[in-house]
């Protein structure tokens, strides 16, 4: 382990606390967890998170707007997941809310149907169906949604049971 300064002071907890933002934003909840693990003092780290929220080194609204629009956009995570990676940094439901409003369901069921257009590629077997059931369940799609792509991609490609 790194030999680490002791964060016995407000002045060295607030510069260990930008010197993390520096790299990456944060949520409230993780800049705490963070700067109590270096040993901290919950004075001094709320002092901090006080000065962080003036300056606007940390908004936690505007942070799970840019986190959800990764998941969503770059992860292609389902909106439940996203809830969930919220959740998991500390964000508060009030919050999670006012955002997922701003993501369209139509639009996430659109995305869905080219993702599990890939994943099955053609094969509509029962056991493949399964797989890309649990994929995209994992993912945090619906798992009503998930079997509509299935039926769209099915009727798309042609695909006939045989009956």
């Amino acid at each position: 382990m790194r030999n680490q300064k002791p964060l016995d002071t407000y002045e060295k907890v607030k510069e260990k606390a930008l010197r993390l933002l520096e790299f990456r934003s944060h949520s409230e909840f993780e800049l705490t967890q963070k700067l109590r693990h270096q040993g901290a003092k919950d004075e001094y780290i709320e002092d901090t998170l006080d000065f962080c929220r003036r300056y606007g080194f940390v908004n936690d609204k505007a942070y799970a707007q840019r986190k959800a629009a990764d998941l969503i956009n770059l992860k292609k995570y389902g909106l439940r997941r996203v809830k969930s990676e919220l959740k998991a940094k500390g964000i508060s439901n009030i919050i999670i809310d006012e955002v997922m409003i701003e993501f369209d369901t139509d639009e996430e069921c659109d995305v869905l149907v080219g993702l599990v257009e890939k994943k099955l590629r053609g094969d509509f077997s029962d056991k493949s169906k399964e797989r890309c059931i649990r994929y995209f369940v994992y993912r945090g799609y619906d798992i009503y949604d998930i079997r509509n792509a299935i039926n769209i991609v099915k009727e798309r490609s042609g695909y006939s049971d045989g009956v």
